[in-house]
């Protein structure tokens, strides 16, 4: 048994050694190709999620959580047999109730005639300066791919890696389509937390179903109607926003904020569709009274504000559901890929119906 042990232990050994080292290959910086899900240009840093204009104005912990590259991949076209990634984090985040490629990792997909595939991970090192070969033995033939970034960590420099002789450019089919956007604002849901790759957010999950660019605005535990991230919002012009607000929001700040915030965007959108969701059922709150008078006095709250824009024919409200039973979340608040495969699928039919009825429109 000791001898059957050590040759299957030499011969796992053997097959690793057999794959191609990351160094090997050509690496390119990713800034070069179709950056997704970047929606401001006047960054501090490239992969920063919000303008430097508003950084004084930010508390701490919500400007580091913009550094986050959440919802940001890399479009880009090559005929390698492998592909590869370089990428270096600007915190090296851990957390306990997260992998550490959701967190810090990166993921790879690949067009196809029926929509987008998943290819596989690149894991994250033990510090800063990450490397994977993602995938290797392919045909040699041309192919669209789409990299995702960390959802709960920030990068400084991303590199796609290919083979020696290959080709890599920008991508020749305009997928996901950048001509119709969705700004998805929000909490640590909305971020990602905790999908367990990049790749199944919420927001990149509609972004593949419909074929939408989604720019992530989703800030864990900060999601709390600042006035000052609306108006950055209301500079953009995208098809439509979806504001997922209140598990951050006690009900006296939605009375408060919530139409101040939804007003900035009006104003400067008047026929843009905004959609707003009710939280969803948390598990505990079956058993955790406290938390369900909470739910309930945020719905009451959520109502007033509805009622504040009956008139508006732009305006969409979606109720609060429970996802998958009682088995989709990690902790009774934050979803696993399960719960946001589900939610994606609840909450595209809402967005894909604004869109055609946008489109409609114009």
């Amino acid at each position: 048994m000791k001898k059957l042990l050590i040759s299957m232990l030499l011969a796992a050994c053997t097959f690793a050694a057999k794959g191609i080292e990351a160094d090997s290959l050509r690496y390119v910086s990713a800034r070069t190709f179709r950056i997704v899900g970047k929606a401001f240009t006047q960054t501090e840093s490239f992969y920063d999620r919000l303008p430097a204009v508003v950084k004084d104005s930010c508390r701490e912990e919500l400007w580091t959580l913009s550094t986050n590259s959440a919802g940001m991949a890399i479009r880009f076209r090559t005929n390698s047999t492998a592909i590869a990634a370089k990428w270096t984090l600007r915190q090296n985040m851990h957390m306990n109730h997260m992998t550490g490629v959701g967190i810090r990792g990166v993921d790879l997909y690949r067009l196809t005639d029926d929509g987008w595939h998943f290819v596989g991970v690149g894991k994250p090192s033990a510090d800063k300066e990450c490397s994977a070969v993602i995938i290797e033995n392919m045909a040699p033939e041309e192919a669209e791919y789409m990299l995702y970034l960390p959802l709960y960590d920030g990068v400084s420099d991303v590199e796609i890696g290919v083979d020696a002789g290959a080709s890599i450019e920008m991508p020749k089919v305009d997928s996901p389509r950048a001509g119709i956007t969705v700004v998805f604002y929000g909490t640590s849901i909305t971020q990602g937390g905790c999908a367990n790759r990049p790749g199944m957010c919420y927001t990149s999950i509609i972004s593949r179903m419909l074929d939408i660019e989604a720019i992530n605005l989703g800030f864990s535990g900060n999601g709390r109607l600042d006035l000052y991230i609306a108006e950055q919002m209301a500079t953009l012009d995208p098809t439509l926003y979806f504001l997922d607000f209140v598990p951050n929001c006690t009900a006296e700040m939605i009375d408060d904020r919530a139409v101040k915030f939804i007003e900035i965007l009006r104003e400067a959108h008047p026929d843009t569709p905004i959609i707003m969701a009710d939280s969803y059922d948390f598990p505990p709150s079956m058993f955790d009274l406290a938390q369900r008078d909470a739910l309930d006095a945020k719905t009451k709250a959520m109502k007033r504000v509805c009622e504040h824009f009956k008139n508006d024919p732009n305006f969409i409200f979606v109720e609060g559901v429970r996802y998958c039973n009682d088995e989709c979340s990690v902790d009774g608040v934050h979803l696993t890929d399960m719960g946001f495969q589900a939610m994606s699928e609840h909450y595209a039919r809402y967005i894909e119906k604004a869109i055609r009825k946008a489109s409609k429109n114009r």
